[in-house]
C-alpha cells in the first residue's frame, strides 16, 4: 500500500489522533478511511436527509431568466 506524508496543525492532528482512539484504530487507518469517506460521499454528511426539506411556501424554483441575461443578473456586465 503507498505511503504519505501529512503536515497538519497542532489542532488538526490532536482531532485526529482523539478521533483514531474513540473508533479504536490506528492514527493512519483513521485518516485514510476519513478521506475515503470524503472522497466516495462528494456531499456532506446528513445531505440527502435534508434535501428538499424545507415546509416553506415562499421557497421554490426562481423564474427563468432569459440566457442572454444570465450574467448580468449576478453583476457582470
Amino acid at each position: 500500500m503507498p505511503q504519505v506524508s501529512l503536515y497538519l496543525e497542532e489542532e488538526a492532528l490532536s482531532v485526529a489522533r482523539r478521533n483514531a482512539r474513540i473508533e479504536g484504530v490506528s492514527l493512519s487507518k483513521y485518516v485514510s478511511r476519513s478521506l475515503a469517506k470524503s472522497a466516495a460521499s462528494g456531499w456532506p454528511e446528513g445531505y440527502w436527509d435534508l434535501f428538499g426539506s424545507i415546509d416553506d411556501d415562499t421557497f421554490g424554483y426562481p423564474e427563468d431568466i432569459p440566457f442572454n441575461q444570465v450574467g448580468t443578473q449576478i453583476g457582470f456586465s
